[in-house]
């Protein structure tokens, strides 16, 4: 086909649909809908025909509203409105893709690695060349050689070695035994002193002739610290930090420098540098003693566009070697490439012997690889790292550093690299070498000092407080900070109220304002209901209510408010007519349903909204009460598969007659609860409701109303029979055995006089506070299972929730997917502390009598296999578990095994030791022990295995 043909050949469906507005056939639909709005149905279409009205949608808001100001302030509008054409750098990044070749290491006589380059496409070749053939004989079997191994003609026994007899000179004698020592060794008594202390009093130096350095110089861990260090600030997302050759040709217009001088720190601003880049770069000025500088440094603000010949000008170009012509700002997008490249110009070493032995490379750096048990070399090419971890052995942390030093020194290959760590702005310079650059820099690291340049390196670092020395000998546990219960007890939750609009509507029938004293009257005018079935809007009848927890429905509702007051002294009635027609849309999401056919009710609401009102998402489950209203009590959530021929069991919810809701639940006994009621409904059409023992009376009324709409509305594919039959909880009759078995007898108490109330527990302003759950459908009455079982499980783990079931109380602690770190277990175990009460339920291992206080229950496998691991199987009395996790001293031998018992501090370990034990693991007593500084107390801690 020719070229003319192809240019003349009709669009295809998918094209049409993702044409512009202008140009496609939802155009007209577009103008419709702003211009003369329908308020019918609308018409059923693929996904990518709403597609199309979505963006047409989105483009005439556009249209109503004033164009922002918010583009004139990026980086690309600032180069235009300065005329300054950009400088396409990073070429390697913009013609090929990132290398990933592994960097070949320096064959030098400190490093005797066996470390290779690796050829990645001949490692990972799809095909194998293949071998050629070879014809075998039973000669060239036979001719293998023999000779070289020796045949074993019989069994070889192992015969002892004969016993040499010792010699009877007793000189000799000792000469030949192993553990006798032909050297001295000093052996010292034990001392409160530390050995560096004692080898110090005992040694005859002269200190007067010793220089000490001056307190004011820095004290960063630095191997090899440049007289000059200039830090290049680039970035979009990540923010990354990298030291660059210190002179003024190393500088460009678009991105933010850091000069750091022992006595001065300047901060560079180019004239097209993003906000986040100058963010970075001012806050580095908050960290110049990590950064090498002096705490009294002098701090230098500079803006390129500011430019003038003061002495701080003078100053930063005297430190770079005169001013010297710079690059200008490049492409918007380098700061995105330039991230990209770093994330590839990264090398790790573990020391292995007296060698250096690759991890990793051409990744991203992370906070997994910085183990704490070993000690690493990371190599960013002008910037080298040593990981000293906090557990490693003092060996392999020396050579760590004699390695490190000596990779400075080697001839380096950066040819691997994705961009030049030497240069990464301009590649013109080489790749290799014989030396690193005099300003490179090679820095010690720990987690407890890690300098602001290292952590740039990681995305995933995160910022925490190193450990401090307990002060005080008594750091003991302190008593638990008890919740005040009186003002929980007594507090009033709120009535429920919906506002739309500015206007209060209650629960959608009236609402009192105290204060204005007015009444509010609400009437519906109107309810149309549409479900959404693979993309097709459905209209169902408003009445019916019958929804499938699978699906999505969009519900419309339009109604009118009517105020009511009342005249002071008189008070005579001053009633007023009916306002305007208002509209309200709801668009309610089932527990399973998907997420495509989620974004269609959202999609389906917006094009059915031609009155422009509120818009609310409501879920299964968290219905509130107006919404429930809507259907008179007729409300029915029935599940996607059932079969014809089993029963099906709906749980009664609400208080109120004309909130009512059926929604199906598990066609089995255990799903039945004595604290509510259920309606079965037989294959043959037979409703049956049945009445817990100590189900409230409101529920009681709403299941016969719910029961008896049931009869008169029908169930889909099922022939109702007359009549409801009246079960109740122990007293079953045939009918109802026939379809569901017995059930065990449930542990139940009085029947309830108030409601249950729930507290999430939470310590994120430091105590620990308690908020109340409230229930979308609460009311005077007493409700017998208001809350769900999700509202525990999808809570931030691990969660702890109290409930106030009335005749008990239970903590319930959730489980942590991930091990907790030292210090956040023992906050945790603190807060658990605090809200023991009676009974402590771990998640996924509740008992019977908690979860028959909820409407249906599934156990979370996840949560049963992470408190399993830990232990915990079974609910524990909360006396006895207070008691464990207030217990303040531990054995030696309890305190030395892993995990530690719960409860105990890990940064204050020696704390739970008693005087004789104390003694024994420290050398010394609390008192001399707590007076130290706080390095020595660390050190001794390490010695003895408590830290």
């Amino acid at each position: 086909m020719s070229s003319v043909e192809e240019g003349r050949r009709s669009p295809s469906a998918e094209e049409e649909c993702l044409a512009s507005p202008e140009d496609s056939p939802s155009s007209s639909r577009a103008t419709k809908r702003y211009g003369a709005r329908s308020t019918t149905a609308p018409v059923s279409g693929g996904l990518l025909e709403r597609l199309s009205l979505l963006r047409d949608a989105q483009g005439h808001w556009k249209e109503r509203v004033q164009t922002s100001d918010v583009n004139q302030f990026t980086v690309e509008a600032k180069m235009k409105l300065a005329g300054a054409s950009p400088v396409g750098r990073l070429p390697v990044l913009r013609s090929q893709s990132l290398r990933v070749a592994a960097p070949s290491l320096p064959a030098a006589s400190w490093d005797r690695r066996p470390v290779q380059p690796v050829d990645v496409e001949a490692f990972f070749a799809a095909e194998s060349a293949p071998s050629p053939s070879m014809a075998l004989s039973a000669l060239d079997l036979s001719s293998l050689s023999s000779e070289q191994h020796e045949r074993l003609h019989g069994p070889v026994r192992a015969r002892p070695q004969p016993r040499k007899q010792a010699s009877k000179n007793p000189v000799k004698a000792l000469l030949c035994r192993e553990d006798v020592s032909s050297t001295y060794t000093e052996r010292r008594p034990k001392s409160m002193l530390a050995e560096s202390a004692v080898l110090g009093l005992a040694a005859k130096e002269d200190f007067a002739s010793v220089a000490l350095r001056p307190v004011s110089e820095s004290t960063s861990p630095r191997l090899g610290t440049p007289d000059v260090l200039l830090l290049l600030v680039k970035g979009r997302r990540h923010v990354q930090l990298r030291v660059v050759s210190p002179s003024a040709t190393a500088l460009n217009s678009g991105d933010c420098y850091v000069l750091v001088a022992p006595a001065v720190v300047c901060v560079w601003l180019g004239a097209f540098a993003n906000v986040l880049e100058q963010a970075t770069a001012r806050d580095l000025l908050l960290n110049k003693r990590k950064l090498g500088a002096r705490a009294d440094a002098q701090e230098v603000m500079l803006k390129e566009e500011a430019e003038s010949d003061s002495d701080e000008w003078t100053l930063f170009w005297n430190l770079l070697g005169g001013k010297q012509p710079y690059a200008p700002a490049g492409p918007p997008d380098e700061d995105e490439l330039f991230e990209r490249a770093c994330a590839h110009s990264f090398v790790a070493y573990g020391v292995d012997g007296e060698r250096l032995k690759m991890l990793a490379w051409a990744t991203t750096p992370s906070v997994q690889l910085l183990d704490e048990e070993r000690a690493l070399v990371l190599d960013f090419g002008a910037e080298l790292y040593v990981w000293a971890g906090k557990r490693a052995d003092k060996d392999e942390r020396r050579r760590a550093c004699l390695l490190a030093e000596g990779l400075l020194a080697a001839p380096f290959d950066f040819t691997a690299f994705a961009l030049n760590p030497l240069s990464p702005l301009d590649d013109t310079r080489p790749r290799t070498g014989e030396r690193r650059p005099s300003w490179t820099l090679l820095s010690k690291q720990s987690s407890s000092m890690a300098s602001p340049l290292f952590r740039s390196k990681m995305p995933d670092w995160t910022d925490a407080r190193s450990p401090t020395a307990p002060t005080s000998k008594d750091v003991a546990p302190a008593p638990p900070a008890h919740i005040d219960a009186l003002p929980l007890v007594h507090a009033t939750p709120p009535p429920v109220n919906l506002v739309l609009e500015g206007a209060a509507l209650g629960r959608g029938d009236r609402w009192s304002d105290p204060v204005e004293r007015r009444h509010y009257h609400v009437r519906t005018s109107d309810v149309r209901v549409w479900t959404v079935d693979a993309g097709v809007a459905k209209p169902v009848h408003a009445r019916l209510g019958h929804v499938t927890s699978s699906e999505c429905c969009v519900v419309q509702w339009k109604y009118a408010l009517q105020s009511e007051g009342h005249r002071l002294g008189t008070g005579a009635s001053t009633g007023s007519s009916w306002g305007r027609d208002r509209c309200a849309f709801f668009f309610w999401l089932g527990s399973t349903c998907p997420v495509a056919e989620q974004g269609l009710s959202a999609l389906l609401t917006v094009q059915l909204d031609s009155e422009r009102g509120p818009q609310l998402r409501v879920r299964q489950g968290y219905e509130p009460a107006a919404f429930l209203r809507l259907f008179a009590g007729g409300m029915l959530i029935q599940r996607a598969t059932t079969s014809a021929s089993s029963a099906r069991l709906f749980w009664v919810r609400g208080e109120v007659a004309e909130e009512g809701c059926l929604e199906e639940v598990d066609a089995l006994s255990a799903s039945l609860r004595s604290r509510g009621c259920f309606v079965l409904v037989s294959p043959a059409g037979r409703v049956l409701l049945w009445q817990g023992r100590i189900a409230p009376e409101a529920n009681v009324r709403v299941g016969q109303h719910c029961a008896t709409l049931l009869l008169d509305r029908g169930l889909a594919n099922v022939p109702m029979e007359p009549g409801v039959q009246l079960e109740h909880d122990g007293q079953e009759s045939d009918e109802w055995r026939r379809w569901l078995s017995p059930r065990s007898p449930e542990a139940v108490s009085r029947p309830l006089t108030r409601s249950p109330r729930l507290f999430a527990l939470s310590a994120l302003a430091g105590a620990l506070e308690a908020t109340e759950v409230l229930h979308d459908t609460r009311s005077q009455f007493v409700a017998g299972m208001p809350f769900r079982q999700e509202i525990l499980y999808e809570a931030a783990q691990p969660a702890l929730f109290l409930l106030d079931a009335v005749d008990a109380v239970f903590v319930w602690q959730g489980w942590s997917p991930t091990p907790l770190e030292p210090a956040a277990s023992a906050r945790f175990h603190s807060h658990r502390r605090s809200a023991l009460t009676l009974a402590l339920v771990y998640a996924g291992f509740e008992s019977d009598d908690f979860v028959h206080r909820f409407p249906h229950w599934t156990t979370d496998h996840e949560a049963t296999r992470c408190h399993a691991a830990e232990g915990r199987t079974c609910v524990e009395d909360a006396e006895t578990l207070l008691s464990a996790l207030s217990r303040s001293r531990f054995s030696l031998d309890e305190l030395m095994r892993r995990p530690l018992p719960e409860g105990v501090d890990p940064m204050r370990i020696e704390a739970y030791l008693d005087d004789k034990d104390f003694a024994t693991a420290l050398g010394c007593d609390k008192d001399a022990f707590y007076s130290m500084p706080p390095w020595k107390q660390t050190a001794a801690k390490k010695d003895a295995a408590l830290f």
